[in-house]
């Protein structure tokens, strides 16, 4: 058994449109030459689905990220989005600090989970759930 990945752009009108993975890869890591006029200026929706895969088809999801991808005026994804993003994702881990005591409780790994909750994901309905459920297996 191995895995797969399904990469879907969710415009505005909840429409899905499969983008490979190695192109949101280089989306995604900023490639010189993945630009992509359409999105310029724009905040798209995105849902990132892993599967398990069994002689060569998918049978099960193992999981769904749901996020968001800003692209600035040249088409590509904005660095200062996506900085901010790593920055508020590394601030989800919570690591004690040496010679800690272990009562102290930090609140700041929680503030980041919000924060990139509120600004770097997204909850589908229902409906288009379902509807890049059953893309992801065609």
């Amino acid at each position: 058994m191995g895995f797969g990945f399904r990469i879907f752009f969710i415009n505005d009108r909840d429409e899905i449109k499969r983008i490979s993975h190695t192109s949101f890869e280089r989306i995604f890591n900023r490639a010189p030459k993945e630009v992509h006029l359409e999105y310029k200026n724009t905040r798209i929706r995105y849902a990132e689905v892993i599967l398990e895969i069994e002689n060569r088809k998918p049978v099960s999801i193992a999981r769904i990220v749901y996020g968001y991808l800003k692209f600035d005026s040249k088409g590509r994804v904005d660095k200062e989005f996506h900085d901010e993003e790593q920055r508020v994702a590394i601030g989800m881990i919570s690591l004690p600090l040496p010679g800690e005591s272990s009562n102290v409780v930090h609140a700041t790994d929680r503030f980041a989970q919000k924060a990139f909750k509120d600004n770097f994901s997204w909850i589908p309905s229902f409906e288009l759930e379902q509807s890049i459920i059953k893309a992801a297996f065609e």
